[in-house]
């Protein structure tokens, strides 16, 4: 009479390759989720780099009297264009209000970064919103991929 051989120890092929697909399934999900968040965390890092730069010229531009050179209008797109005082901008070129502070092909100022990786362009609309005011816009663009970060200032004259 033969014995029969019933060992029940231990796992099967099919049971070994189940596991090992289902370990493999959660390490290429916690690599996906790890190479985005390494590619968010430096995405911050260059906004917060552009904040800094952007907000350190700011600084400057902020510095300056109102009546200087700095912050006129060089291409007049942003003075005087709200003749009827409604808010509105009146240039007659579009049905935006925008008083040329969208600007960056045109900008009144342009400034690249020191790395060269960052260009800071500012427009200055004159009397907007209020008269003896002015607004500045600064538009810092990520050279590599062109996006942009929008920041608004107001300087008031100092009568």
């Amino acid at each position: 009479m033969k014995k029969q051989c019933n060992n029940t120890l231990g796992f099967t092929l099919i049971e070994t390759v189940v596991a090992l697909a289902v370990l493999s399934i959660g390490i290429l999900t916690i690599n996906i989720m790890q190479t985005g968040t390494v590619r968010g965390n430096f995405r911050a890092s260059q906004i917060t780099t552009a904040s800094a730069w952007a907000g350190d010229r700011m600084e400057r531009i902020n510095s300056l009297d109102y009546d200087d050179n700095f912050l006129t209008d060089q291409n007049g797109d942003g003075t005087s264009q709200d003749i009827d005082k409604n808010g509105l901008d009146d240039d007659g070129v579009d049905t935006i209000s925008n008083f040329g502070l969208d600007e960056t092909a045109n900008a009144d100022y342009t400034i690249s970064s020191p790395e060269n990786r960052l260009t800071l362009h500012y427009n200055v609309a004159v009397d907007h919103p209020l008269e003896n005011m002015k607004t500045i816009r600064l538009i810092v663009v990520r050279d590599a991929d062109r996006q942009q970060l929008v920041f608004d200032y107001f300087k008031a004259d100092q009568m």
